[in-house]
């Protein structure tokens, strides 16, 4: 029997050579290997920041290693874990920009990278609709999981984003 101090080190075994959708056959290192930098790219997007992307992915895997017995869907259970990372981040960063600009007016500059900029406009769910949407190309039942919302609400969040988008854009 192993503990779980040795799955970070076994080898892939050989059912795992089938389709990677077969959620038992998938370990932990080849989850890791998989996702690790499509999820930062998603909270990089989300975020704005490279260093901070990095720092919820691995606090998420580290989530999911933890828990990794007891998932059924460990892909679903990390990005809800990175996208809420995300959330909890950016509610900070908020809280700390409202104490920094108390009394004075603060000017929105889009960034040099305008899609971000566009991005930044949005709210922090709605942001996450979209990049998961159209970043990661997920379904709408997809979005409503990991944002823990009706597959509805994530269909009007789409809609009302992407106008809002072609608002800012087209300005």
């Amino acid at each position: 029997m192993r503990s779980r101090g040795d799955r970070a080190l076994t080898t892939k075994p050989a059912a795992c050579d089938q389709a990677a959708s077969e959620p038992a056959a998938l370990s932990f290192d080849d989850l890791y290997a998989h996702d690790y930098q499509p999820l930062v790219r998603l909270a990089f997007v989300l975020l704005g920041g490279h260093g901070p992307a990095e720092e919820i992915v691995q606090d998420s895997f580290a989530k999911v290693y933890e828990r990794w017995d007891a998932l059924e869907s460990p892909g679903g259970y990390l990005r809800t874990c990175v996208v809420n990372g995300c959330r909890q981040a950016l509610r900070q960063r908020r809280l700390v920009g409202r104490r920094l600009r108390a009394g004075s007016a603060a000017v929105a500059e889009l960034e040099a990278d305008h899609l971000i900029g566009a991005l930044a406009c949005l709210s922090p769910q709605r942001r996450a609709a979209v990049v998961l949407r159209y970043y990661l190309d997920l379904s709408e039942a997809e979005i409503a999981t990991t944002l823990g919302v009706a597959p509805g609400t994530v269909k009007s969040m789409l809609h009302r984003s992407l106008t809002q988008l072609r608002g800012v854009v087209e300005r």
